[in-house]
């Protein structure tokens, strides 16, 4: 039953996974001028560091589509030359938009408070995300899944905030993108965060009480 769920859960994020970040290719039209969809006060981030922002909008869904294919087991099995690969596109993909994301945070069309919130996220997903590049090259694999699941928590906050904009308009009566980021820079992410901790002790729990058991079995 358990892995039913956690086989459902992961596909289900690679389903939602898939649809942002296909949707958040649409910054990629915005050098030629073309905005489609593009908010308002996101507009006017872009327009006052595009480079930093078109960076962060262009690049992070890189990493938004190649993570969940790095945390199914038969996947990693099956072909461990591609998932090493695909890991090394992830980390990549990160460190450049999560640059870029710190660039930009200082601009947040939300203000200071949205600022802080976004910079802070961006800080942490640069280290989760090297310190798990860093155990995976020492061998550490252990800690490699852990770091990358913290680290896929935070690139997962693209699509936990574009979850919350429809009750936020709906329920909370937010005017705009921007009224609604100041917190949205930090509910995108906190709860993913939250969640993956859970989980994490969960499995070493589990695993704990798998290794006491094994011996009395014997």
């Amino acid at each position: 039953m358990e892995n039913g769920i956690v086989r459902f859960g992961r596909y289900t994020l690679a389903f939602l996974a898939a649809g942002v970040g296909l949707y958040a290719l649409r910054y990629a039209a915005v050098p030629a001028n073309i905005w489609l969809g593009v908010d308002q006060g996101i507009r006017g981030v872009i327009e006052k560091v595009p480079l930093q922002a078109l960076t962060h909008m262009i690049v992070a869904p890189v990493a938004l589509l190649t993570g969940p294919w790095q945390f199914i087991p038969q996947l990693r099995a099956r072909w461990p030359r591609l998932h090493r690969w695909t890991g090394r596109l992830y980390v990549v993909a990160c460190v450049v938009a999560g640059v870029a994301a710190l660039a930009t945070a200082p601009f947040a069309s939300g203000g200071p408070v949205a600022g802080l919130g976004f910079g802070t996220l961006a800080v942490l997903w640069l280290w989760t995300t090297i310190s798990g590049w860093r155990a995976a090259v020492n061998r550490k694999f252990e800690q490699h899944r852990i770091w990358m699941r913290f680290s896929y928590a935070m690139t997962f906050g693209a699509v936990t905030l574009r979850l919350q904009i429809p009750p936020g308009f709906i329920f909370f009566h937010f005017h705009s993108y921007s009224e609604m980021s100041v917190w949205l820079a930090y509910t995108a992410w906190i709860p993913n965060v939250i969640v993956v901790a859970i989980y994490s002790w969960l499995l070493a729990w589990r695993k704990r009480g798998d290794t006491v058991r094994t011996p009395q079995a014997a």
